[in-house]
């Protein structure tokens, strides 16, 4: 938590925007978590049964048209060790109108990623050097994806219009959970997390929120 914290400072994410633990989704452990909460970062064990899990959803998804919305900022993930810096900023670049992100090298190459295309995004941040850099002591560090951990895999949950969104950087598009609302978000991830747990079978989650804090 305090190597994604230092991350987002370094990069030019206001200070007053923080990143907390989650220890759970219980309704009295979800009172601890500071508010607004802009977006859940979930890390969860076993992503090559949650690829089994979801191929079949995200093939439906498909199917039936689905789309990126034109109000959600996605990528796809090329970059190996990767996941938790696209989880961050997936997070983070969703809410730029809410969450200062300064004129840093967050900002910066933002503001070249968005006319990209979902892909090119990818390749855009691999190139370039201040966030590469950021990314690497922070995978370093081991909140990221490190090598002790490399079958673990983060994605984020976001509130986009009301609409409960989870983006996960090796998916091809984000996935519609259902409603939420600013004062259900919480409770809303909690549900969608508990259900992934329960079809793998396997309680090692782990979650940080991104929130608006003081301290």
């Amino acid at each position: 938590m305090t190597l994604i914290l230092q991350f987002m400072h370094k990069v030019g994410v206001e200070e007053g925007v923080r990143c907390v633990d989650v220890y759970g989704f219980e309704n009295d452990l979800l009172e601890f978590i500071p508010r607004p909460c802009y977006a859940v970062l979930l890390c969860f064990p076993d992503i090559d049964k949650v690829n089994e899990i979801m191929k079949p959803v995200y093939a439906k998804m498909k199917e039936s048209g689905s789309a990126v919305p034109n109000d959600v900022f996605f990528m796809k993930q090329k970059i190996s060790n990767a996941c938790g810096t696209f989880a961050l900023i997936h997070s983070l670049a969703n809410n730029r109108d809410k969450i200062c992100l300064g004129d840093g090298s967050l900002k910066k190459w933002l503001d070249k990623a968005l006319p990209l295309g979902i892909d090119e995004r990818s390749d855009s941040l691999a190139q370039d050097a201040e966030l590469a850099e950021a990314h690497e002591s922070c995978a370093r560090g081991g909140d990221t994806d490190s090598e002790a951990a490399v079958n673990h895999h983060f994605i984020c949950y976001l509130n986009c219009s009301d609409t409960l969104l989870e983006l996960d950087s090796r998916a091809p598009l984000p996935r519609k959970i259902g409603p939420t609302s600013d004062a259900t978000f919480l409770s809303d991830v909690g549900t969608a997390c508990k259900s992934l747990m329960d079809q793998l079978g396997n309680v090692s989650f782990s979650a940080l929120a991104i929130v608006r804090s003081s301290h």
